[in-house]
């Protein structure tokens, strides 16, 4: 296939789009679809590709060879140069997570590892990842693994014959399982192959049209301008991909298939070309400058942005000179992954080595890393001595301790405390501060604490048997209901609690809903490592703001004790959630260190009047 200057120039636009968006560059809001085009693109030319290459010895292996040549050279050294910087710049525990990132980004896997790990590609912290970006590369290269066994099904089972219509019921299919999954599932639906195979396939569809498009200028610049428009105007957050998608995707497939000629089209200024040729290269090294800036707390002004675009573009020019350019001539396999091996490898052992240039600040906070797995957290949750919290790892309510969980006292008065795991980060402390009181503890992740809840059995059976046996059966004389309320729909959770505490009103005399804590898009240890005090409650989820303020409301207006909890340490509007002792307010995205559990548990023992 000649080479085309239109496709090139759409590299151009695709890969500045994505780096305007990404270092904030107004007025392209919805410059992120700029991975959707090169989707697009790279379906396009896999058709073409396999098509020349079709019936030759080997051609299927040839073809992952060419594949790999052409990905894996920039990308190995676009990660050794992102762990030059991350071994500078980032806590023992950030490198590690860093090297996860990049272990996954090698393998072409990093797509799943986001999808498991991240709240979002548009979420706040979202630049913190600093292999983020090559979750499209994972995404591209499982589709280079599937294409040329679903391109010779359709050679040998239609002879060629019916290939358009073959690529169109995948898509279809592909864009159907899209829209179905992003209602409810929208992250896995931004970063899974089968719901982002119909952009790839789209290029195959173009690409294997046989009539000529009649009016290429026309449709050329009705596209760009489409392209340019949307990219202004469209903002993040809108549910991506779904059925907007479509408007930029079939843009550029429009462009494409207008095959104008190198000689007309619009895309063939110079500078177009120029970077286009660059594109993958640019693309691959953009994001390490993105996450270094946001990383080191660096205010992006006109003047930063301006510097960290042009180093980007000659990172980018340098790959593309002394490595992709290179590599045409001459691969060597075994060479360029042990380059991947050693610089894994050493930025293993790099952990053990920032301690000694990493703050006092960042190693007291680095300790949260491993919070979860100690004994102080064991404690904190009710499970030092016996088995109060249920999770996945004690996932039966066999596990549950009845018999010393749900001890009555006779001497003192019964308080229930019952929810999830944010019920479970305050038991010892509502012991500890309550201790006129006997506290019982009845909590499991998995469920909403309410009668008919959906979620995991080991939580449903144990909601179940507190309010439908254990209460049924005995007299307590208040009851504190505390969860991750976010995890349920607003109108479910307050229906489900008013059906259930009315169920129980007559073996209860006090109920008090403890309201939404802040919730946060990356480890709050993690941000407070690398943001000042003040400035740290800017990071909490909009979720988590307007759960609690719906809630608030809703229970407000139907007579129920909501407990707001959500600006514990905060003065007026001033949060600084680090404690004089350098403590946090979380040792995760949303569970609360004892500290500050402790803090919490007083405010609500000031409100309830216990």
């Amino acid at each position: 296939m000649p080479f085309r200057l239109d496709i090139n120039g759409l590299r151009f636009i695709a890969v500045f789009l994505v780096v305007a968006f990404h270092f904030k560059i107004p007025p392209f809001v919805g410059g992120y679809m700029g991975v959707d085009i090169f989707f697009v693109i790279s379906g396009f030319l896999m058709h073409e590709i396999c098509t020349k290459d079709y019936g030759a010895k080997g051609w299927m292996l040839n073809f992952y060879k060419k594949r790999f040549d052409r990905i894996y050279p920039a990308l190995i050294a676009m990660v050794i140069f992102s762990f030059l910087i991350i071994s500078f710049s980032e806590s023992p525990s950030g490198l590690k997570i860093a090297v996860k990132q990049a272990v996954s980004a090698v393998l072409f896997l990093s797509n799943i590892f986001y999808w498991k790990e991240t709240s979002g590609y548009f979420s706040g912290v979202s630049e913190s990842y600093w292999f983020l970006h090559t979750w499209s590369l994972s995404v591209e290269w499982q589709f280079y693994l599937i294409f040329p066994f679903f391109f010779f099904c359709a050679k040998k089972i239609f002879n060629g014959k019916y290939l358009t219509l073959f690529y169109l019921f995948a898509f279809a299919i592909s864009f159907i399982f899209c829209i179905f999954i992003a209602k409810n599932h929208q992250n896995a639906a931004f970063y899974l192959l089968p719901t982002r195979a119909w952009e790839l396939l789209l290029g195959g569809i173009v690409a294997s049209l046989s009539f000529k498009n009649k009016y290429p200028r026309t449709t050329e610049i009705i596209s760009l301008a489409t392209i340019v428009i949307f990219s202004l105007y469209v903002k993040e957050g809108l549910g991506w991909p779904g059925g907007l998608t479509l408007i930029p995707t079939l843009a550029a497939a429009a462009i494409i298939h207008s095959n104008i000629g190198n000689d007309r089209t619009i895309l063939r200024f110079r500078p177009f070309q120029y970077i286009g040729s660059a594109s993958y290269s640019i693309y691959l090294f953009h994001w390490p400058v993105v996450s270094y800036v946001y990383n080191n707390n660096i205010d992006l002004n006109a003047l930063t942005k301006f510097v960290a675009l042009c180093v980007s573009i000659l990172l980018g020019f340098f790959s593309y000179k002394y490595l992709e350019r290179w590599n045409k001539k001459k691969t060597s396999w075994l060479f360029v992954s042990a380059i991947g091996f050693v610089i894994l490898s050493s930025s293993a052992a790099m952990q053990e080595i920032t301690k000694y240039w990493s703050s006092e600040k960042v190693m007291k906070l680095d300790r949260y890393q491993s919070y979860s797995n100690s004994d102080m957290m064991k404690r904190q949750f009710g499970n030092k001595e016996f088995i109060c919290f249920l999770s996945t790892e004690n996932n039966d309510i066999k596990n549950f301790d009845k018999e010393n969980c749900l001890k009555l006292s006779s001497t003192k008065r019964n308080i229930l405390l019952i929810g999830d795991s944010h019920a479970a980060e305050i038991a010892l402390s509502m012991k500890e501060i309550f201790p006129d009181y006997n506290v019982l503890q009845a909590t499991s992740s998995g469920c909403m604490p309410y009668v008919g809840s959906s979620g995991q059995k080991r939580c449903r059976d144990l909601v179940n048997y507190v309010y439908d046996d254990f209460l049924m059966n005995n007299k307590v004389d208040a009851i504190f209901i505390a969860a991750n309320w976010i995890d349920g729909k607003n109108e479910d959770v307050v229906r489900g609690l008013l059906s259930s505490i009315k169920k129980v009103k007559s073996k209860v005399d006090k109920v008090f809903i403890v309201g939404q804590t802040k919730v946060f898009d990356m480890d709050f240890f993690r941000i407070a490592q690398k943001e000042d005090a003040s400035r740290l409650d800017n990071y909490k989820t909009n979720d988590s703001v307007n759960v609690n303020n719906t809630l608030s409301k809703s229970f407000s207006d139907v007579g129920l004790n909501y407990i707001n909890v959500f600006n514990t340490g905060c003065i007026k509007d001033i949060c600084t959630l680090i404690d004089e002792n350098e403590i946090p307010y979380m040792f995760d995205t949303n569970h609360l260190t004892k500290p500050w559990a402790d803090k919490t548990v007083r405010y609500i023992k000031s409100i309830s009047g216990m």
